[in-house]
């Protein structure tokens, strides 16, 4: 019998899936493989796909909560830990669509539950322990997890729930995402430039990983302080950083030598170097028709963080500033650089404005030399990053060059 796994995506399931779809590519596994139990939750079925493969996928996605393998039989799988020799240590979570109305009801059954697994162990001698989602949540958090070595010493029991079709699996975890590596990428390196605006760690790296570059060199024409080229070294990529700011390219070059030192980076080469994207240099132009890049992953300025309403005037001048980047950025790489084949991840920013929402098409910006993939990765070819109440969307294109 074949192995089921389940993959519970973050808080923007639409990107997670394009995610997941593309570095499935990378090995060469189908898009087909991939079901859709709830909007968050993916079940993969696949006879050509092991467990390691899997561990290895998940550990380089950013857009991922947790991944485990469905069980068929629960009672098949307690036994297993019914031989333990050692202090058993479990938690339940529960996920999927979950009907918040009923949080009361659902918080009795995981504790009645928790204790009824607890009670079979102890009847096989074990020393046993448990935890389960605090306060009014439902699943365990990730410091939950770690802290307590619950994947070492135990298990973390997912019950995971369609409410609308009343499905009902169970699925035991085998990794969490490592929140911690993102935490002190984003919070502890040297230099963030907080009123440029900061790509968050984990959207970064979704957009190298959409990219669906086996191997090769990222280019950031906008890199500022480097979230997108570290997360590329992370993932092993070689990489080109370049920005108009020479303090941008000096906390870029600080935050690498920091991440070198912390052992996340191989063996890779990089090169940072100044750049007017509006008038660039001859020799950055020769120097760059002559490196090979097969992705360019960018977000330009957008503007300082919004706190309020941005008025109409205001969103249309930042809007202007960004097409004007852009612009620049499309003439040099289609009229003086040529990068053939490559693939393009950007972010075009909304504004949220007394006048609704303010931001600009794709097609003002490319050329029919390009071409749009959102729909053929995604059933929803919108993909955005934004927060309930935020002020500015991200939406994220991925282009081929022809």
């Amino acid at each position: 019998m074949s192995k089921k796994y389940f993959f519970q995506a973050g808080s923007f399931p639409n990107l997670s899936y394009v995610e997941l779809v593309s570095v499935f590519q990378l090995y060469g596994l189908s898009k087909d493989n991939i079901h859709l139990f709830t909007e968050d939750i993916f079940v993969i079925k696949s006879d050509d796909v092991t467990e390691e493969v899997l561990s290895k996928i998940f550990n380089r996605l950013g857009g991922f909560v947790r991944y485990g393998q469905i069980i068929e039989n629960t009672e098949t799988f307690l036994k297993e830990f019914r031989k333990s020799e050692d202090r058993v240590v479990f938690g339940i979570s529960l996920l999927g669509e979950l009907d918040r109305s009923e949080a009361g009801k659902d918080n009795t059954f995981i504790k009645k539950l928790a204790n009824q697994v607890k009670k079979g162990l102890r009847e096989s001698g074990l020393s046993v322990r448990f935890l389960i989602p605090r306060g009014k949540g439902f699943e365990l958090n990730a410091a939950q997890v770690i802290n307590n070595d619950i994947l070492e010493k135990g298990f973390e029991l997912s019950i995971i729930r369609n409410r609308e079709r009343g499905e009902e699996i169970y699925g035991n975890t085998i990794a969490i995402q490592d929140l911690e590596g993102y935490v002190e990428r984003d919070m502890n390196r040297p230099y963030s430039d907080i009123k440029m605006g900061v790509l968050p760690p984990k959207l970064a790296r979704m957009m190298v990983n959409f990219a669906g570059l086996k191997e090769g060199a990222i280019w950031d024409p906008f890199c500022g302080s480097g979230t997108v080229l570290m997360e590329a070294a992370v993932l092993g990529y070689n990489f080109l950083g370049s920005d108009i700011d020479e303090n941008a390219l000096y906390y870029s070059e600080e935050n690498i030598r920091w991440l070198n030192k912390k052992g996340y980076l191989g063996d890779i080469v990089y090169e940072l170097f100044k750049l007017d994207i509006t008038s660039p240099e001859k020799e950055i132009i020769k120097k760059l028709k002559h490196t090979d890049i097969d992705a360019i992953i960018c977000e330009p300025f957008m503007g300082p963080p919004q706190k309020d309403l941005v008025s109409k005037e205001r969103a249309e001048q930042l809007l202007n500033s960004v097409k004007d980047l852009y612009t620049s950025l499309f003439r040099m790489l289609d009229e003086e650089v040529g990068v053939r084949g490559s693939r393009m991840v950007l972010i075009i920013p909304s504004y949220k404005t007394n006048d609704g929402w303010k931001t600009f098409s794709i097609y003002d910006l490319i050329s029919n030399r390009w071409k749009l993939l959102n729909s053929e990765l995604s059933p929803n070819k919108d993909l955005k990053w934004g927060r309930k109440n935020s002020i500015i969307t991200r939406n994220i294109y991925i282009l081929q060059r022809t």
